[in-house]
């Protein structure tokens, strides 16, 4: 569990997590990345209560990447889920997503559904809908980054998709990782909480690192034989929420680098024609979305 100025929600948080039942042992790492407004002391706090809740304060920032590299490096149990400190999960989420790993050793990780809630917790709709209950490398690349953080689940011997990473990296990079090591499975239902864009999202604090973090993805999908139309579909939508965000916060410093890098990558292969095709499809599909959205038509965030 990555936390950084979480305090409003980490109470919830934690102990959604050790409320869960299972056949086996918990082991619950948190990291408090350098938090200044509450929540290391409830971390501590709750610490000191049970023993299976371990705190790691750091002294100094580490970013949300290097706080999970280091967590993940001294987890201990057979198999490691990965929690963000202002999001939660429902009861049975553990127990659901262990079954489907007892029950196909070729599966690597499990995911599950999300509810989306604003700061109070008051619902907003699902995370993702229709979603297969096993994934391949094409159906991330045509839906975009549809798979909730907070949902993963996967086995311990797999640990090197977080440990073999330097610098700042996605949950989407992760994904494709994880199909080196087997199948990636699904539970449709919603066994997690996730919060709706909060303050210290890494797509508020760190556009940069995430736009960073979707070439690393499409390059780890080249890697691993992605079909090319599908690549092509996935730099589309991917090119298209840059600008969209640009045009939202008002900030183009920078999109002209994003474009060329997108444009000059020999391994991504997708032309200028294709940029400016993505572009002139941005704006009308992101107008789309939000009709439906606000009609009633459509609640579910992702993809």
């Amino acid at each position: 569990m990555t936390t950084y100025q979480h305090a409003a929600y980490i109470r919830e948080c934690l102990e959604s997590v050790i409320a869960q039942t299972f056949p086996g042992t918990l082991e619950v790492l948190v990291g408090d990345d350098v938090s200044v407004d509450g929540t290391r002391e409830v971390v501590e706090e709750i610490a000191r209560g049970d023993s299976r809740v371990r705190a790691f304060l750091h002294s100094s920032n580490l970013g949300p990447s290097a706080n999970l590299h280091f967590l993940v490096a001294r987890a201990r149990g057979d198999f490691i889920a990965h929690l963000d400190g202002d999001d939660f999960w429902l009861p049975g989420k553990l127990a659901a997503q262990l079954r489907v790993l007892a029950g196909d050793a070729g599966v690597a990780a499990v995911y599950c559904n999300a509810q989306v809630v604003d700061d109070t917790g008051r619902r907003l709709g699902d995370f993702n809908r229709r979603v297969p209950a096993r994934l391949g490398i094409n159906a991330l690349l045509r839906k975009g980054n549809f798979l909730n953080h907070s949902s993963l689940l996967y086995r311990a011997t797999s640990r090197d998709v977080v440990l073999g990473m330097e610098g700042a990296f996605i949950d989407y990079r992760l994904h494709f990782r994880l199909l080196r090591h087997g199948a990636l499975a699904y539970v449709d239902e919603d066994l997690v909480g996730h919060r709706w864009r909060t303050g210290g999202s890494m797509i508020r604090t760190m556009p940069n690192a995430v736009c960073e973090g979707h070439l690393d993805a499409f390059r780890e999908a080249v890697g691993g034989g992605a079909n090319p139309a599908d690549l092509r579909a996935a730099i589309g939508r991917f090119w298209g929420k840059v600008l969209v965000h640009a045009l939202i916060a008002g900030r183009w410093a920078g999109v002209g680098t994003w474009a060329r890098r997108l444009t000059s990558d020999p391994l991504l292969k997708y032309s200028r024609f294709q940029l400016l095709a993505a572009s002139l499809l941005a704006l009308p599909r992101a107008i789309a979305s939000w009709h439906r959205r606000r009609q009633g038509a459509e609640t579910v965030f992702f993809p």
